[in-house]
């Protein structure tokens, strides 16, 4: 009876170690800083929180040094997919300004609605496919350099969805958890 003992306590030990989750860590607040800078300045907008002068004041704020790693890691694709972005995303505005674009939650944009020329449904058609690609691309560049795992990317989409759609011109569609808006 008392090994019967001994080896169940032994059993419990056993599952109970063996039942270990592992938690992965992601790193939200420097996910969100990166996004908004790549965003403002793809989209050719001031961060007055993330300009050089106040960097210098955040300097003896507790989370300035996760804020300043984040805001500075970068990769030679992430500034190619920029600078195409940023050269594309001006050719979008009037796109984006007729309702003919939307920003969707997961981070893509797409048609909302096409346009009457033949000639405008193929340049749009165009334009959201290379940005969709170029996307692509970013999240899974800026996810390598903040060393967040491909299991995870879907909540960089996410985050980065909030930044585009903040950001995006007037007459925009916006996706939301419950339907469709207009900014």
């Amino acid at each position: 009876m008392k090994n019967l003992k001994t080896v169940w306590v032994l059993l419990f030990m056993f599952v109970l170690y063996s039942c270990v989750t592992v938690n992965i860590y992601f790193p939200a607040q420097e996910a969100q800083e990166k996004a908004k800078k790549i965003v403002n300045e793809i989209r050719g907008k001031i961060d007055k929180k993330t300009s050089p002068t106040s960097l210098n004041f955040n300097i003896f704020i507790q989370n300035a040094y996760a804020s300043n790693r984040a805001l500075n890691i970068t990769n030679a694709k992430i500034e190619t997919v920029k600078r195409s972005m940023k050269t594309r995303f001006k050719k979008m505005i009037p796109y984006y300004k007729n309702g003919y674009l939307a920003e969707l939650i997961n981070g893509y944009v797409k048609i909302y609605k096409t346009p009457h020329s033949l000639k405008d449904k193929m340049i749009l058609k165009k334009l959201v496919s290379n940005e969709n690609n170029d996307r692509k691309i970013l999240y899974k560049e800026v996810a390598k350099a903040l060393n967040i795992q491909s299991s995870q990317i879907d909540k960089l989409q996410k985050i980065f969805a909030k930044q585009w759609q903040d950001t995006a011109p007037k007459g925009t569609y916006i996706q939301t958890k419950t339907g469709w808006i207009r900014k």
